[in-house]
C-alpha cells in the first residue's frame, strides 16, 4: 500500500454529500479543476462502460484524455488514468503530500477533515492538470448534485446513464429524488450545455428535462439500438452511419451504454472511425467479464435490482440451455429480496444452486450465512462458503457456466485468490 492510499484510507470511507469541504479542499490546492474540461457522467449502471468507451474514443482522436472513476477493484491506481495508462503509486505519492497539506488546513479551519473520496477527487484534479490533459471523463461517485465530484464548472457535456432506485439511504426513496440527485451535475455554460440521457422512466424524465431547460442545455436522448446479431457474450449493431460494430464489453445492456457514449463522442465532432474504436476496444472489468472459458465462468458486478435485471437478460441470451450455478456475496445495505425477485421473474436459477462469500474486509458486507438464509428463505438452494474459491470450485461441481456476482467488492477477493484457482479455470 502506498504512501497516499494509507493516508486516504485513514479517513473516513462514508459519503460526504455536500459540497463545502471539496470546495475548501480545492481552493487550498489552487483550483486545479477550474483549469480542466469535464464530460460528466452520472447514473445508476452504466457508468463505468461509458467512460470506458468515452476514453479509449477520445485518445483514438488523439485527445489526451483523463479519467476518474470509483471504485476500484484490485488497486487504487485504477481510479485515475490517462489514455488508458494508471496513475502510479510513486506518482500518488507525490501529489499526496499537497493533498496532505492542504488536508490539514481544511480541518483547522472548519475542524472537519476530507473524506476518502474528496480526497481522491482532489487529487485526481492536481494530476489532470500537472498532466496538461485535454480533456477528463468524470464519474460521480454517489449522486450527482451532492457528488464531490460535482465541483467542477467546465462542463463540456452532461451525461445521464440507466437510473433506477439504489442507494435509497442516501439518494432518496423515489425515482423522482434519484433522478434529481443524478441531474444535479448538469451546468449552465452560457446556453452552449449539452445533456445526453438514456431513456428513463416518465418520472426521472421530466426531472432531467426541466434540470436541463432551466441550465439552457440541448438535451439528447438516446433510444437504444436492435441487436444484429452476437458474438460471443458481445453483441452486434449499428450506430448510424456507424456500421455493424462488434461491442467488446460483454452483455446485451452494454448496447444501450455504446449507443449513449457514440452520441456524446458525435455531439463532441468525434469523427465515426474513433468512435467505432471506443466501442470494439473498450475495457471495463467485472461487467460480465468472461474470466474463463473453459470451464466458463462468468464475473459480473450487478448489485441493485436494474443491474441484476441486465445480468438476467444476458444469461437468458447467451446460455438459455446450460447448467448454471451462482457465486454471491452483497453489501448488507442493498435491496437483495428485490434483486432475487428480478432472479425469480427471469427464472435463470431454475435447479441452480448458490454459493454465498462474504466480501472481505468490508464493514459494509453481509455475512454468507445470513445471505444463504435470505436466498433459502426466498426459495434458493444455498451455501455458506468459506472463501470465493471454495465458493467456485464448488459452483463448478455440477455446472457448465458459473455465474460470480453481486458486488464489485468481489472483484478484488477473485483476483486474490486466482492462484487457488489455477487448477480449476483458465485464462481466456
Amino acid at each position: 500500500m502506498n504512501k497516499f492510499t494509507e493516508y486516504a484510507n485513514s479517513f473516513q470511507a462514508v459519503a460526504n454529500l455536500e459540497l463545502e469541504n471539496i470546495k475548501r479542499l480545492s481552493e487550498k490546492l489552487e483550483n486545479p479543476q477550474k483549469d480542466l474540461k469535464f464530460i460528466h457522467v452520472a447514473g445508476t449502471n452504466g457508468k463505468g462502460s461509458v467512460c470506458s468507451i468515452l476514453q479509449t474514443a477520445l485518445t483514438h482522436a488523439d485527445y489526451k484524455t483523463g479519467k476518474y472513476l470509483s471504485p476500484n477493484l484490485v488497486d487504487v491506481c485504477e481510479r485515475v488514468s490517462i489514455d488508458g495508462v494508471e496513475i502510479t503509486h510513486s506518482e500518488l505519492d507525490e501529489i499526496m503530500e499537497k493533498v496532505k497539506e492542504a488536508s490539514d488546513e481544511v480541518y483547522n479551519d472548519t475542524g472537519s477533515y476530507p473524506t476518502q473520496f474528496e480526497l481522491w477527487t482532489a487529487a485526481a484534479f492536481l494530476y489532470f492538470k500537472a498532466k496538461k490533459v485535454d480533456v477528463v471523463v468524470l464519474e460521480t461517485g454517489l449522486g450527482g448534485q451532492h457528488d464531490a465530484t460535482n465541483v467542477v464548472e467546465n462542463t463540456i457535456c452532461s451525461v445521464i446513464t440507466k437510473i433506477s432506485i439504489d442507494h435509497i439511504s442516501y439518494l432518496g426513496g423515489s425515482i423522482e429524488e434519484i433522478a434529481k440527485a443524478k441531474a444535479g451535475i448538469i451546468k449552465d455554460i452560457g446556453g452552449n450545455g449539452i445533456t445526453v440521457s438514456a431513456v428513463q422512466e416518465d418520472a426521472a424524465m421530466e426531472v432531467i428535462q426541466r434540470k436541463a431547460e432551466e441550465k439552457n442545455n440541448k438535451l439528447y436522448i438516446v433510444n437504444t439500438p436492435e441487436s444484429k446479431a452476437k458474438s460471443g457474450i458481445c453483441e452486434v449493431f449499428d450506430l448510424g452511419d456507424v456500421k455493424n460494430v462488434v461491442c467488446s464489453l460483454g452483455g446485451l445492456h452494454q448496447i444501450e451504454n455504446a449507443a449513449i457514449a457514440a452520441e456524446v463522442l458525435k455531439k463532441l465532432n468525434i469523427d465515426d472511425k474513433s468512435i467505432r474504436y471506443g466501442i470494439e476496444n473498450a475495457k471495463n472489468p467485472a461487467r460480465f467479464e468472461l474470466v474463463s472459458e473453459n470451464p466458463t465462468v462468468i464475473f459480473d458486478g450487478g448489485h441493485n435490482p436494474d443491474g441484476i435485471r441486465s445480468l438476467a437478460n444476458s444469461i437468458q441470451r447467451y446460455f438459455p440451455e446450460k447448467k448454471k450455478n451462482f457465486v454471491m456475496g452483497v453489501m448488507a445495505d442493498k435491496d437483495i429480496c428485490e434483486m432475487l425477485s428480478v432472479l425469480n421473474e427471469y427464472g435463470v436459477c431454475e435447479s441452480s444452486k448458490f454459493f454465498t462469500v462474504t466480501v472481505k474486509d468490508n464493514p459494509r458486507a453481509m455475512k454468507a450465512e445470513e445471505l444463504s438464509c435470505v436466498l433459502n428463505k426466498n426459495g434458493f438452494s444455498a451455501v455458506p462458503c468459506e472463501s470465493i474459491s471454495k465458493a467456485i470450485t464448488s459452483a463448478l461441481e455440477d455446472a457448465e457456466v458459473v455465474f460470480i456476482f453481486g458486488s464489485l467488492y468481489l472483484y478484488k477477493d477473485f483476483s486474490e485468490e486466482k492462484s487457488v484457482l489455477a487448477s480449476k479455470i483458465s485464462k481466456t
